[in-house]
C-alpha cells in the first residue's frame, strides 16, 4: 500500500491557509477541527436542520381519555424563561386552573427545572398562590419515553417543536394541535433548510394562538400552508400583550441630578433586534449636541455585548443583568429606549419603557405602522428600518427630553395578564374537551 504524500506547495498552502482561518476566524477553525476529533458533532452544525431530533413517547390507549395539554419546548429551562416561555407558562397554568391536566414536556434534552423553583416563578407570572399542578417532564430519552393517552393534545411554542410533533401525531386519536405564534419564525433564518422546515409547519393542522394583533394580521394573510385558510382565521385565538401596571409604572419623581439615559436594547445573537443597525444609528444619533451629556447602555443581552466607543467621547457599556423587578426600576431610571425589531410584533420592550414612563424609538414593519404605534401611545416614536431613520429619531426623542415635554406614560394595551389570558384560557380548555370527545 502506497500512501500518497502531498507536493510540498500544496501541503505549505493548507498549512498557511489553516493559520490564516485561526488568525480570522477561530470559532470557524474549531468547527472545522470537530470532522477530526468529533465527526458526529461536525457532521450535525453542517447540515444544520433544526426540528429533526426526535420526541420519544409511548401511546397507551388504555390510558385515561381525560383531556391533558402538553406543552411542547426544546428545554424548559430557568435561564430561558423570558418573554415568549414566560407568556405561554402563564397562559397554559390558566388552562389547568379551568380543569385540564398541564404538562411542560422538555423535547430535546432532559428536564432542568427545579419543581419548587418553577412553582414560585410560575405564581410570579399569574400574580397569585393559587398554582395548579403543572408537571416539567421530558420527552428526550428513549430509555423514558413520555407516556401518551387518547385524550392528549399538544401546544407547540416553535416551529421545531412543531417538526418534532409532526412524527407523534398519526400514532394519536387527536391530531390537531395548538400552535402558539409569537412571531413569523421562518424570518428568523436566510433563505435555507430550516425556512422551508418552518414554513412547512404553516401547513400543519392546528389551531394558531397568537400574540398581537399587527402579528395576526400579517400571519393570516401569508400564502403559506394553511394561514389564508378561512378555517384557520375562524380558529385563530389572537390575544394583546398586558403590559404589567404592577411591574411597570412611571416613577414617583426623577432624580434632576442624574445624568439623562438612554438604553440600547441589544441582542447580537437575536438577529430581528437589528443590532448592527441600532448601533450604527446609534453613532449617528451620538454625534449630535441633543446627546451632550448623556449616558448609554446596553441591556438583553446577557453580557454579550462589550464596551463599544459611539464617538465624541460617547460610550455604550452594559447594564448588568437584573431581575424581572430590577428590570422595571431600570426602564424607570431611564429616558430613551432603542429597541429595533425587524418583525410585525411590536417587541415587549418598547410597551414596557412606556409604561414606565420614558420614550421608545422602534422601527415600523409590514402592518406594523406608524398609526398603529400612534393609537397605543404618543410615547413611540416609529421610524423606517433604516440607519438614518432611527438615528433622527433618537434625535427627536432627546429633543424631547430636553424641552421637558410632560411625560406620558399612558399606553393602550392591557395592564393584567388575568384580563387577556383568562378568557384566552378558558376558550382552550373548550377546544380541548371538543377534540378529545370527537
Amino acid at each position: 500500500m502506497k500512501i500518497r504524500i502531498p507536493p510540498f506547495d500544496t501541503l505549505a498552502g493548507k498549512i498557511s491557509g489553516h493559520a490564516r482561518l485561526l488568525r480570522d476566524d477561530p470559532e470557524r477553525f474549531a468547527r472545522n477541527m470537530l470532522q477530526f476529533t468529533r465527526p458526529g458533532l461536525f457532521e450535525r452544525r453542517l447540515v444544520d436542520v433544526l426540528g429533526t431530533t426526535p420526541m420519544h413517547v409511548r401511546y397507551d390507549a388504555g390510558a385515561p381519555a381525560a383531556p391533558r395539554l402538553n406543552v411542547l419546548d426544546n428545554a424548559w429551562t430557568k435561564t430561558g424563561m423570558t418573554g415568549g416561555p414566560n407568556t405561554i407558562i402563564n397562559l397554559v397554568c390558566r388552562v389547568a386552573q379551568h380543569g385540564v391536566a398541564v404538562r411542560l414536556v422538555s423535547t430535546s434534552t432532559p428536564v432542568a427545572v427545579e419543581p419548587a423553583w418553577f412553582r414560585a416563578h410560575a405564581e410570579s407570572l399569574l400574580g397569585s398562590s393559587k398554582f395548579p399542578e403543572v408537571d416539567v417532564v421530558s420527552a428526550a430519552s428513549q430509555a423514558a419515553p413520555l407516556g401518551l393517552g387518547p385524550g392528549d393534545v399538544f401546544l407547540v411554542s416553535h416551529w421545531s417543536t412543531a417538526q418534532q410533533l409532526k412524527a407523534v401525531l398519526p400514532t394519536l386519536p387527536v391530531r390537531q394541535f395548538f400552535y402558539m405564534l409569537q412571531e413569523f419564525e421562518p424570518g428568523f433564518y436566510p433563505w435555507s433548510s430550516n425556512f422551508a422546515l418552518a414554513l412547512e409547519t404553516y401547513g400543519m393542522d392546528f389551531w394558531p394562538v397568537i400574540n398581537e394583533a399587527t402579528l395576526a394580521d400579517f400571519l393570516l394573510s401569508q400564502p403559506y400552508g394553511r394561514l389564508a385558510d378561512p378555517v384557520t382565521r375562524q380558529r385563530a385565538l389572537v390575544f394583546a400583550p398586558a403590559v404589567d401596571s404592577a411591574l411597570f409604572f412611571p416613577a414617583a419623581q426623577r432624580d434632576p441630578a442624574r445624568k439623562p439615559r438612554l438604553l440600547f436594547y441589544a441582542r447580537p445573537s437575536n438577529t430581528r433586534n437589528m443590532f448592527g443597525m441600532g448601533l450604527l444609528a446609534l453613532r449617528e444619533a451620538a454625534a449630535d449636541p441633543a446627546f451632550a451629556g448623556w449616558e448609554f447602555l446596553a441591556i438583553g443581552g446577557r453580557g454579550s455585548v462589550p464596551e463599544l466607543a459611539l464617538g465624541g467621547g460617547h460610550v455604550l457599556r452594559a447594564a448588568p443583568w437584573t431581575t424581572y423587578a430590577g428590570y422595571g426600576d431600570l426602564l424607570r431610571s431611564a429616558d430613551i429606549m432603542l429597541c429595533p425589531m425587524l418583525s410585525p410584533h411590536t417587541s415587549y420592550p418598547v410597551l414596557e419603557m412606556v409604561a414606565c414612563g420614558g420614550l421608545s424609538v422602534t422601527n415600523t414593519f409590514a402592518t406594523k405602522t406608524r398609526a398603529v404605534f400612534a393609537a397605543i401611545s404618543p410615547s413611540i416614536i416609529a421610524a423606517e428600518p433604516t440607519v438614518q431613520a432611527l438615528a433622527a429619531a433618537l434625535v427627536h426623542g432627546a429633543g424631547r427630553i430636553a424641552e421637558g415635554t410632560p411625560r406620558d406614560a399612558r399606553i393602550g394595551m392591557p395592564g393584567n395578564w388575568g384580563d387577556v389570558l383568562g378568557p384566552l384560557a378558558g376558550r382552550m380548555a373548550a377546544v380541548m374537551r371538543e377534540l378529545v370527545a370527537k
